[in-house]
C-alpha cells in the first residue's frame, strides 16, 4: 500500500510549518462549496411520492450540449481539486470515467436526460472525494479491480471486432 505524506512531513525537500490553511480546512472549505453546487445540480426537490430527488442538472441537459458541458465541467472541477489533494490516481481515474460516462449517455436526447435523474455522477464523484481525502491509506482495490475489468471488457470487444471483420473479409463473393 502507497503512504502518503501528511501536511507536518517532508516532501519534496520541502520542510518546516504550513503556510496558509491546512489540509483539513481546505478540505472542509471545498466540500462545502461542492456540495452546495451538486445538491443544486442533482438533489434540489423530491419529486413527489417518491423518494427519489432531482435538481438543475436535467432540466440544463435539456439545452442541446451546453448543459452537458456545464455538468463535466462540475465534475471535471471536482477532479481537479481531487488532484490537488493528491488523491491516489486510480480513483481519479474512476471519477474521470464518472464524468465521461455522464457526458457521453448525457448527450443522446431524452436517454441522456432520463440518464441524469438516476446516475448522479457528481455525488459519486463526491463521495469518492470525500472517502480518500479524509483517509490517505482508503482502500483502492475496489477501484483496480474496476479498472481491471473494464480493460479486460474493452479487450474483449476489440477482439470480437477484430474476428468479426476478419470474417466479414475472407467472405468470398462470386464474380456475376
Amino acid at each position: 500500500m502507497k503512504a502518503y505524506p501528511r501536511e507536518d512531513t517532508d516532501f519534496r525537500g520541502v520542510s518546516g510549518p504550513v503556510v496558509g490553511p491546512s489540509r483539513s480546512e481546505r478540505f472542509h472549505a471545498f466540500e462545502r462549496r461542492y456540495a452546495a453546487v451538486s445538491r443544486v445540480l442533482d438533489d434540489l426537490v423530491a419529486i413527489p411520492g417518491t423518494k427519489q430527488r432531482v435538481g438543475l442538472d436535467p432540466v440544463i441537459e435539456l439545452i442541446p450540449w451546453i448543459g452537458d458541458l456545464i455538468s463535466a465541467g462540475v465534475g471535471f472541477w471536482l477532479i481537479a481539486e481531487a488532484a490537488r489533494f493528491r488523491i491516489p490516481s486510480v480513483v481519479l481515474v474512476r471519477m474521470v470515467l464518472n464524468t465521461l460516462v455522464d457526458l457521453a449517455v448525457g448527450a443522446i436526447p431524452i436517454l441522456g436526460d432520463l440518464f441524469d435523474i438516476v446516475s448522479r455522477s457528481n455525488r459519486k464523484n463526491l463521495e469518492l472525494f470525500r472517502r480518500h481525502a479524509t483517509d490517505a491509506y482508503a482502500s483502492t482495490t475496489e477501484h483496480r479491480v474496476f479498472l481491471a475489468g473494464l480493460v479486460l471488457v474493452l479487450v474483449g470487444i476489440f477482439w470480437l471486432i477484430a474476428v468479426f471483420l476478419g470474417w466479414l473479409l475472407s467472405i468470398e463473393i462470386p464474380a456475376p
